[in-house]
């Protein structure tokens, strides 16, 4: 260092100096730490050089740069480049401040605001800034009142550089406010939560919607992990989500959706902390709550009161064995139904016994037309007529008569074929009555046949003895309410107005004897 700046030095007084851009030395604190485009500003040096003095502080190694770098380093590169103005000096107007020499926080507050008048910091640089600040010693209350800004702005400003580099690349892209900002501390200690909220956002609206649902979240957390704690302390077992079939298939039942053997609730309290119950922590929107759960209801005699799909292994056995019965029946009805046909065929297909049935088929097509309309088993049915329906068209009365029995053992048959392959048809009534008749003419039954009939009469004599109790219930109403209609009324005491009198004691109606046709003698005349 010159005497001359020596002297400069002491004085502090601010001064001008023309020096060579290329002995000036980079501020290792420069705030801005993104280098534009120097392209049109070289261009403008080239053609006029520098026209705005830089601000520099004396340094032991030359002159410091506390406000100009991109015009130093332009300066610098037409230089190089023999781009530097005819008849000009290779220097830059400066303006020296030895009263910033050896104090940065000085040096870093100028070039926050000689930066800001400019082009406006990135959010990350001016952060970064308020940060040096604070390592010289300056909390965020003197940073705002030294560079003019609000303390809420430097408070979150420096958070943001606790956030993480995502956060300070949406912050710089626009995307992440100090408000934002303000939101995310909550989350400091959770990077994954905050890498989630600043993932795919394209604006801070987004970062809002995503820190709104990851606080809910945090509260559901927070919610679940204090109610499980209280449980925990209560004795109670904590059981985990099934994965398939809850709450509709599966062993596990809440306990309110049960009742004992006597159709008795069962208090969740008494129970929870014994062995087989336990308590299934379920999230809600904003909470959580302890569903008291019965580990095996069958085991401990409960009956499910709730939709339900479960069944024990003992039940799907059961199930099992029956579907198996009932598969090993209708193989046997259906090996039973080829002898059968053979029997109807030989005692019903001549005119003679087909008189057999003659009465019973006219029944039938009287009382239950639409049983005969279909056309069904027609093979059966020619086997039997020993020709086509069609020949009803041009038949005597003998064939009619054959034709019509021929029909009715068609249906009958194949009313009693789809019964038999378990689907639903709409006369199984008739099933067993026409066993009977056969059986009656002759025809000995298998022991599938016999069963199956004995089955049928006892379904539908329990389906009779529920329409019996319904119809009993339904006259039970009817008369209810006759008896309420016939009721003696209630007397109700009716206050007349102060000038009304009781009928008893009203005047005479003075027109009572009026002649009423005396407006009809008074219009003829």
């Amino acid at each position: 260092m010159t005497a001359a700046t020596k002297r400069r030095t002491k004085t502090k007084a601010p001064y001008l100096a023309d020096l060579d851009p290329r002995d000036l030395l980079a501020n290792p604190r420069n705030v801005r730490t993104q280098d534009s485009d120097l392209t049109e500003l070289r261009a403008s040096i080239a053609a006029s050089g520098v026209l705005q003095a830089l601000l520099v502080v004396p340094d032991d190694d030359g002159h410091l740069i506390v406000a100009g770098h991109r015009r130093a380093k332009a300066a610098a590169e037409a230089l190089a480049a023999g781009e530097w103005p005819d008849g000009m000096p290779p220097t830059v107007p400066c303006l020296v401040r030895p009263d910033l020499a050896g104090v940065p926080a000085d040096q870093v507050v100028s070039m926050l605001i000689e930066n800001d008048q400019r082009a406006d910091l990135t959010p990350t640089e001016r952060a970064v800034a308020y940060a040096q600040l604070e390592l010289f010693g300056l909390d965020p209350s003197q940073i705002a009142k030294r560079t003019g800004r609000s303390y809420k702005h430097v408070h979150d400003s420096l958070r943001l550089v606790t956030l993480g580099e995502k956060a300070t690349a949406a912050a710089d892209a626009g995307r992440l406010t100090l408000d934002d900002v303000a939101e995310l501390q909550e989350f400091e200690d959770d990077p994954q939560t905050l890498e989630k909220i600043l993932k795919d956002v394209d604006s801070s609206w987004g970062i809002k919607h995503k820190v709104g649902e990851e606080r809910r979240k945090r509260t559901v957390k927070e919610a679940v992990a204090a109610l499980k704690a209280e449980l925990e302390s209560a004795g109670v077992t904590i059981v985990k989500k099934p994965k398939d079939g809850w709450p509709y298939n599966c062993q596990m039942a809440r306990l309110d959706q049960l009742a004992t053997a006597d159709g008795e609730s069962i208090d969740p309290e008494t129970v929870k902390a014994l062995d087989g119950y336990g308590a299934l922590i379920e999230e809600r929107w904003e909470s959580a709550e302890a569903v008291i759960v019965c580990l095996d209801p069958e085991a401990h005699g409960y009956k499910r009161t709730g939709h339900s799909y479960w069944k024990s292994p003992a039940e799907i056995a059961a199930k099992e064995a029956a579907e198996k019965a009932r598969e090993e029946r209708r193989e046997r009805l259906k090996e039973a139904a080829t002898v059968r046909r053979k029997f109807l065929v030989e005692k019903y297909g001549s005119a003679k016994g087909a008189k057999t049935l003659l009465v019973d088929a006219m029944r039938l097509a009287v009382v239950s037309p639409g049983f005969l309309a279909h056309h069904v088993a027609e093979d059966l049915i020619r086997d039997v007529a020993g020709g086509e329906l069609d020949d009803g068209l041009t038949a005597g009365q003998d064939r009619l008569n054959r034709l019509l029995v021929a029909r009715m053992i068609g249906a009958q048959e194949h009313n009693a074929g789809e019964a038999a392959l378990g689907h639903w048809v709409k006369r199984q009534d008739l099933i067993a009555p026409w066993l009977t008749r056969l059986e009656t003419d002759g025809y000995e039954l298998s022991d599938a046949e016999a069963e199956w009939r004995t089955a049928l009469i006892a379904e539908e004599e329990e389906r009779q003895r529920e329409e019996a109790e319904e119809e009993a219930e339904r006259l039970r109403h009817e008369a209810e309410e006759v008896d309420d209609e016939d009721g003696v009324p209630d007397v109700v005491d009716v206050h007349l107005p102060e000038h009304d009198i009781e009928p008893d004691d009203a005047e005479t109606d003075p027109c009572a004897d009026a002649d009423l046709n005396a407006g009809e003698f008074e219009a003829s005349e």
